[in-house]
C-alpha cells in the first residue's frame, strides 16, 4: 500500500524572516538525497518562489482558482530538482479567497499521492488563507529569527492555532543566527513561554546560520545550496532534511 506523502507548512509570525528561502533550500537539499518533492506556493496574493528561481510560469494558482485548470495541469519542475505549484503576486481577489476557493486547493493538494514530501511555502500572519494551509499540514515548521517582533509574532501565531485549532505540535528553524548556540537560547526561551502559557514545548529542529552568501543567492536567483554545495548552508540544511526525514508520513 502506498503511503500518502507526507505534508510540511513553512510559516512564520511576520514577513521578511527567510521562510521562502528556506522552503526552495530545504526542498533542493530533499530532492538531492533522492526525495521526490513538491513545493506549493501558498503566499496566494504575494508569491514570490518564481522570482527566486528565476522562472516565468505560464500558468498559475490563479488558472486553477479562478479558470478550469486543475493543479496537476500547472506544476512546473525546477532546476532545484523538485516540482513546484507557482502562485501569482499582486492579485487582490487572492488574497481575500472564499472558503470554497481555499478547499478547493486544499482537496487537490491532497490528491497527490505520488510525493515523498509536500511543503506548503505559507504567507506570514494569522489571516485564514495561512492559517488553513497550516492546517491542512501534518507538521507544522515556525521560521523565527533574533527580531523581538518576530518571536512576538511567531508566538502570537502559534497561540491562535492552539487556541482555535487545538495546534500543539510545532517544529522550529532559527534563520540568521552565529552559531547553534544562539538558536538553541531563542528557541529555549520561546518554548519555555510556550510551556508556561500554553502548556507545550517547541520542538527545535535546526538552524541557518548568517552567511553572506545567502543574499548573493537571493539576488542571482540561485539555489544556496547547489551553488555552494560545501558550505555551512548547505550543511545547515541537510542536517534540517535529515531531522525532516525522521518524521512519519500520514498512515
Amino acid at each position: 500500500m502506498a503511503t500518502k506523502p507526507l505534508i510540511v507548512s513553512v510559516t512564520s509570525g511576520k514577513g521578511g524572516v527567510g521562510k521562502t528561502f528556506i522552503s526552495i533550500n530545504l526542498a533542493a537539499t530533499l530532492a538531492k538525497m533522492g526525495k521526490k518533492i513538491l513545493v506549493v506556493d501558498c503566499d496566494l496574493g504575494l508569491a514570490n518562489i518564481d522570482i527566486m528561481l528565476g522562472i516565468n510560469p505560464q500558468k498559475t494558482l490563479q488558472d486553477v482558482i479562478f479558470g478550469s485548470m486543475e493543479l496537476k495541469d500547472i506544476v512546473i519542475r525546477t532546476e532545484g530538482g523538485f516540482d513546484l505549484v507557482p502562485s501569482s503576486s499582486g492579485v487582490r481577489e487572492m488574497a481575500q479567497l472564499l472558503f470554497e476557493k481555499i478547499a478547493l486547493i486544499k482537496s487537490m493538494i491532497l490528491s497527490f499521492t505520488d510525493y515523498d514530501l509536500i511543503i506548503l511555502d505559507t504567507g506570514a500572519g494569522i489571516s485564514e488563507v495561512v492559517l488553513q494551509f497550516n492546517l491542512l499540514a501534518s507538521k507544522n515548521i515556525v521560521i523565527i529569527n533574533s527580531e523581538l517582533t518576530c518571536l512576538t509574532d511567531a508566538y502570537s501565531m502559534i497561540k491562535v492555532m492552539f487556541q482555535v485549532f487545538g495546534r500543539e505540535d510545532f517544529s522550529i528553524i532559527v534563520n540568521a543566527v552565529s552559531d547553534g548556540n544562539e538558536a538553541e537560547r531563542l528557541v529555549s526561551h520561546m518554548s519555555s513561554i510556550c510551556k508556561k502559557f500554553l502548556g507545550f514545548p517547541l520542538e527545535h529542529i535546526g538552524h541557518i546560520t548568517k552567511d553572506d552568501g545567502v543574499q548573493k543567492s537571493i539576488m542571482r536567483r540561485e539555489i544556496a545550496v547547489l551553488a555552494a554545495p560545501k558550505s555551512g548552508i548547505a550543511r545547515n540544511f541537510h542536517q534540517l532534511a535529515k531531522a525532516i526525514l525522521s518524521w512519519q508520513p500520514a498512515a
